[in-house]
């Protein structure tokens, strides 16, 4: 059984509709822009409303905790040269420290200037240096 012509132009509309469609109606948000700190510093009224990810090192120093909870951090990323207000509203990573890099998952507050976060991983680079050291030492041989 062979379609026509005009069947097939049917189904050819019918399915171009289906994809219109579904690309008006999709609210944008299945994938999270990723972006370093200096970008959202440099526009953040292009992150405005949006939820994304932005990744940057803690600032020495910056990490407050306030007392009698838990899960309610403010610190400071930055990221060539440029540096960003944190407010994180969880537990974080064990790896979480000073300048350790976390990458954040939350949006700009409405005056744009904090990040507000209640998602983060962070990596520790020097205790995975640490491991390096130790596993190298033990590979290499001493020489007397």
């Amino acid at each position: 059984m062979a379609l026509t012509t005009t069947t097939k132009i049917g189904l050819g509309i019918l399915v171009a509709g289906a994809i219109g469609i579904m690309v008006a109606l999709d609210p944008g948000e299945g994938v999270l822009e990723y972006v370093y700190v200096e970008k959202v510093t440099a526009d953040p009224g292009h992150f405005a409303g949006r939820t994304f990810k932005v990744h940057g090192t803690v600032v020495e120093g910056t990490i407050k905790a306030k007392k009698g909870t838990t899960g309610d951090y403010r610190f400071v990323i930055e990221h060539e040269g440029q540096r960003l207000a944190v407010h994180f509203t969880d537990i974080p990573p064990d790896t979480f420290q000073e300048g350790g890099e976390v990458i954040l998952t939350g949006r700009l507050n409405s005056a744009g200037d904090t990040f507000e976060s209640e998602e983060m991983s962070a990596k520790c680079p020097s205790k995975y240096e640490e491991e390096a050291k130790v596993a190298g030492a033990a590979k290499t041989p001493n020489k007397t």
